[in-house]
């Protein structure tokens, strides 16, 4: 397999990608919410393509074309989305040269397939899912390492502030802001060492992290409390509202525990 050098790893900068491939994609893909005209598809879309471009200039020499997640054959491209049909077959989006004239991408979206297409049957090699963490362990909560949170910072940022409750806003309301946090966190904490599942990881600055729901004011969750493992803790940082923490989630798999779907 002959990888072209550098290939970029912007998608939308690496091939042409037609509107309609995404409908056609959402209609083969397994039943879920995409958001308005498919936002959060294209995003996941784009998130794993760069992953896919990482880990293949990475992994090139090291690894056969079947534990690649983009593969380059016979003058065409085949990416493995991470999605799959309704029948759990995996989906991988078809890449074929430009041949518009001055073309910017070098590359255009053929559109997306199933593994059992005949558009595919060329390939000899599938590429592979991508993934983002190299030890698995990192995508579980250990309930035994305690979680260290920066509460100057979560309390303290203007943006943090804006996404708490209406009910705790407010300097009046700043030390039972801190104590409803610090109980918060300390639930959440409870609750994931009992169910592990409850800790939804996401990818950010090269790391997998993970979210914790927090219950400020009623047992519902209003934030997710993002903690990154180091040397024997967990730091929390800052606190995302439940939709961006489900966007966020959602570049790296589909969020399955009930307190973060949409």
């Amino acid at each position: 397999m002959e990888i072209p050098s550098t290939p970029c790893s912007n998608l939308y900068d690496f091939a042409f990608c037609p509107e309609p491939c995404y409908d056609r994609l959402v209609d083969l893909a397994d039943p879920e919410d995409w958001g308005l005209n498919n936002r959060i598809l294209k995003n996941y879309l784009s998130f794993s393509f760069s992953r896919a471009v990482f880990l293949t200039e990475r992994d090139a020499e090291q690894k056969s074309p079947s534990n690649l997640p983009l593969v380059f054959d016979d003058g065409r491209c085949l990416f493995n989305t991470g999605l799959y049909t309704r029948r759990y077959e995996n989906i991988y989006g078809l890449f074929e040269p430009n041949t518009k004239p001055d073309a910017r991408q070098h590359w255009f979206l053929k559109g997306f397939f199933k593994e059992s297409d005949p558009a595919l049957v060329a390939f000899e090699y599938l590429p592979c899912r991508v993934h983002f963490a190299e030890d698995p362990s990192e995508l579980v909560f250990d309930y035994r390492l305690p979680i260290r949170s920066n509460i100057d910072h979560i309390l303290g940022d203007e943006e943090n502030l804006t996404r708490i409750p209406t009910s705790l806003m407010g300097e009046d309301n700043s030390l039972l802001l801190r104590r409803a946090f610090e109980g918060a966190v300390a639930e959440a904490a409870r609750r994931a060492a009992a169910n592990y599942t409850l800790a939804v990881p996401q990818f950010y600055g090269g790391r997998i992290q993970l979210l914790l729901p927090l219950c400020l004011t009623s047992d519902k969750p209003e934030l997710a409390l993002t903690i990154q493992r180091e040397d024997g803790f967990y730091a929390a940082r800052t606190c995302l509202t439940i939709e961006m923490a489900y966007n966020n989630a959602r570049l790296i798999c589909r969020p399955e525990t009930s307190w973060i779907k949409r």
